[in-house]
């Protein structure tokens, strides 16, 4: 198979005890169209959980792939550990964020039903989980960083303020210069990004009594999914 160390493959019920994984349907056609695996060839699986199990191909089918575990890697966790919350935008939009922030190394991705969110799409959550996951699947694979953030169901912020890690960082277009701001003893962060629109007056007291820093993250405004984005390579970048 071509090029192994630089493609990874997904499986979300990993037991690694039976010394056997097996890949469904798209991996294999994945596998098999894309990278032209054969019996016999080695193949790197991850169930998203950090660990990275180099394989060997058993059994090949068109519903499924049998791999021999051979090895196993365990990929250290990014620091600071991220929990970004995001004020929803667009339904689009929001994927694009799921994509880039995967990729940037966010451990859980929060999305806050904010007072400015427009029309509300999530009301179809559940329908779209599948397909969220699919996008942060694609991200990881090819990032080859072996997390899956935890994807939680929308809330309002006033549901989750008061079990977020403190400080609170929030881009905004007049905080600090993040070079101002001593994040180094944190091990894990909140930050978030308002919605389209911005965040309300009375969300932005609930922030601030609630240890808000302010971060300058650009020199003009951003949109909701690149401030994501932004403020997440910042932040991984910095600390």
């Amino acid at each position: 198979m071509r090029d192994i160390e630089h493609h990874l493959f997904y499986c979300g019920n990993i037991a690694a005890d039976t010394g056997v994984i097996s890949l469904d349907k798209t991996e294999t056609n994945h596998a098999v169209s894309v990278l032209r695996a054969k019996v016999g060839d080695p193949i790197r699986i991850t169930g998203g959980d950090g660990i990275i199990y180099d394989c060997q191909c058993m059994d090949i089918s068109k519903q499924s792939m049998s791999c021999r575990i051979l090895d196993k890697t365990v990929t250290p966790r990014l620091s600071p550990e991220l929990s970004l919350f995001i004020g929803l935008p667009d339904k689009e939009h929001f994927e694009t964020i799921l994509e880039y922030t995967t990729a940037l190394g966010a451990a859980r991705i929060v999305p806050l039903i904010m007072d400015h969110c427009r029309k509300p799409w999530w009301e179809s959550w559940e329908k779209l989980r599948e397909r969220f996951a699919t996008k942060m699947i694609v991200s990881m694979k090819q990032c080859l960083y072996p997390y899956m953030p935890r994807l939680d169901t929308p809330v309002s912020l006033d549901e989750v303020i008061n079990t977020c890690d403190k400080p609170v960082i929030v881009a905004d277009q007049y905080g600090k210069k993040l070079s101002d701001v001593d994040l180094s003893p944190h091990k894990k962060l909140t930050c978030l990004v308002g919605p389209p629109g911005g965040m309300s007056a009375r969300e932005l007291i609930l922030l601030e009594d609630h240890d808000m820093v302010t971060i300058n993250i650009a020199a003009a405004r951003l949109r909701t999914e690149l401030a994501a984005a932004v403020l997440c390579a910042r932040i991984m970048n910095t600390t």
